[in-house]
């Protein structure tokens, strides 16, 4: 039900908030409940720890749902060219459920090896690598045409990650800073 909830936002952000946005926001977000139901174990009265589990869980859920439950979906469906697009979806679709799998059938084997607390900061850190990699190397694809697709996935994946790599000053200056910055030049020429 919480899935289904929160996935109802997705319908008018993704599209409006963009889909590479809608990532860099809900990866660390993902990662920090993930952190916080892993270290809610460590709490030694056990009505409090089910319910700071059980919240962390369901949050995790909510949080979920607007962005990596459809953005990889949307995203795989633009990034492959007309010809191919069947196949890579296919291949996307397979590679999520297996990626699901794998979650699974090791979770135990995990909680074994790292304890629970180590198992959620495990997939806690995941989120974290994909919030980076998200940054660097995903490209926004919302409100394009197919055209302009061809022109943002002609650029190669290392000139994206080095122009976001020289943009993190930027950001600093301006959203930490808050000091007046001049706009810098668009990675991608669609006119």
């Amino acid at each position: 039900m919480v899935n289904w909830l929160f996935a109802i936002p997705a319908v008018y952000t993704i599209d409006t908030f963009g889909r590479r946005n809608l990532l860099l926001t809900t990866f660390p977000l993902m990662g920090i409940m993930l952190l916080f139901t892993g270290f809610s174990f460590f709490i030694e009265a056990e009505q409090a720890r089910l319910a700071c589990v059980a919240t962390g869980i369901y949050v995790f859920m909510a949080v979920y749902s607007p962005g990596e439950g459809p953005v990889p979906f949307t995203y795989s469906a633009e990034a492959f060219p007309l010809y191919i697009r069947e196949y890579g979806m296919a291949f996307a679709t397979a590679t999520t459920w297996g990626f699901n799998f794998i979650l699974s059938l090791t979770w135990p084997a995990l909680v074994q090896a790292f304890t629970v607390q180590g198992a959620f900061g495990w997939y806690a850190a995941w989120n974290f690598f994909g919030w980076a990699y998200a940054y660097f190397c995903l490209q926004e694809t919302k409100a394009l045409s197919l055209e302009e697709l061809d022109i943002i996935f002609s650029v190669r994946v290392r000139d994206h990650a080095s122009y976001y790599r020289k943009m993190l000053p930027w950001y600093f200056n301006k959203y930490v800073m808050r000091g007046d910055v001049k706009p810098r030049k668009a990675l991608y020429d669609l006119e």
